[in-house]
């Protein structure tokens, strides 16, 4: 039997309202052949609002902080707590449902691939979001991917769907996840880590629905804060040499200067560079 620790990070939204938990108390895990525990950090929740005791018929641990906690934080004190051979990460706003977890626990069973992390295919408005790949300091969109099959050394992948065994986790520890990165990066740089450390992904046959603010963020002010956020993050991703981070910091400086110039300047650049630095 799978055994499966479900990490869901929730942010000021209600259990019962978030479409992550919703669509999992659907699922019979038990039929799957799956042993599951969910494990619920409610971040920025002034007031714990713990799930109602009839809405998850499976076991689940409830965490809130009053304030908005870097995801990086929350995923190792999740590590911590947890037991189970594998754990899984989802935000709110994941759709999920049994052929997920059946297409999952098929992969799981197969002891001969030699994986450590387990992918899903990411999709956002039909398109594909993840997983893609690095190319040294710049990520690389993939317009299709073949699946059932490992994944390169190279690949990066959005954190949520992401199954990873205990056992790499272990030996990531005592952070598996870089606690200098908040929300953006996070993935990324795990990526990264899991290349230098010999670990091996494999991308399984399961889609996932997911919304993606850096893509759907309509008002320009909101967007330009987003990226600002995403540029911080890679000076903290990009660091093992000087010549990366000299290079991460150029590639800044031009991201800096394209929202800054022309009738859609979005920011000055000045004031741009001085939050991204700061």
């Amino acid at each position: 039997m799978a055994e499966l620790d479900i990490f869901v990070v929730l942010y000021r939204r209600d259990p019962e309202a978030a479409e992550t938990l919703v669509t999992l108390s659907r699922i019979d895990f038990a039929a799957l052949g799956i042993d599951v525990e969910v494990h619920i950090w409610d971040n920025g929740r002034a007031i714990p609002t713990p799930p109602n005791p009839h809405f998850l018929p499976f076991r689940w641990r409830y965490l809130a902080s009053p304030e908005n906690e870097p995801l990086s934080k929350v995923y190792n004190v999740l590590v911590n707590e947890s037991t189970r051979q594998h754990v899984i990460i989802f935000d709110q706003d994941s759709s999920v449902d049994a052929a997920f977890f059946e297409k999952l626990a098929d992969s799981l069973g197969k002891a001969e691939l030699g994986a450590d992390v387990f992918v899903p295919v990411i999709r956002h408005d039909g398109h594909l979001i993840s997983p893609g790949r690095l190319r040294w300091i710049k990520g690389q969109a993939l317009r299709s991917v073949t699946t059932n099959a490992m994944l390169p050394t190279d690949f990066t992948a959005m954190m949520s769907g992401m199954c990873i065994s205990r056992s790499l986790l272990s030996q990531l520890a005592p952070q598996p996840f870089d606690e200098r990165l908040r929300f953006y990066g996070v993935d990324t740089r795990f990526c990264r880590d899991l290349g230098r450390h010999g670990a091996r992904a494999y991308l399984h046959g399961a889609v996932l629905g997911h919304d993606s603010a850096l893509r759907s963020t309509i008002d320009p002010r909101a967007a330009l804060q987003r990226q600002i956020w995403l540029w911080q993050s890679w000076l903290r991703v990009f660091d093992r040499n000087l010549f990366e981070a000299l290079a991460i910091r150029c590639y800044v400086l031009w991201k800096a200067l394209s929202v800054s110039i022309g009738a859609r300047a979005r920011g000055n650049f000045f004031d741009v560079l001085a939050e991204v630095f700061r």
